[in-house]
């Protein structure tokens, strides 16, 4: 993901639905947890993973997406979340009061 591109709403929509159902699960919510959800969107049509990441400019070979649905909640284009820390390298995703 480059500095430049802006995910687009299904993106966004798929991470927050994501985040939905992996609070179910009544554990720490992490990017890992919510992209389980994200491919699951992903499988359920053909082409789900170019429609998903149609937006992404990046010329990259291998792409962290786990690490791109990091970097969109901390540059804050998905509405409600943020990144917390939970001990050394562990990033968990909490709701924003609002």
């Amino acid at each position: 993901m480059k500095k430049s591109d802006r995910p687009s709403e299904l993106f966004v929509s798929a991470i927050l639905r994501g985040y939905e159902k992996a609070v179910q699960d009544g554990k720490p919510v992490t990017c890992s947890a919510i992209w389980d959800y994200v491919v699951m969107e992903c499988l359920r049509y053909r082409g789900g993973f170019e429609a998903m990441f149609a937006w992404d400019t990046s010329t990259a070979q291998h792409k962290n997406r786990i690490g791109t649905i990091a970097e969109c909640i901390e540059r804050g284009y998905v509405p409600g979340l943020r990144l917390s820390s939970e001990g050394k390298r562990r990033y968990v995703v909490e709701r924003i009061a609002p």
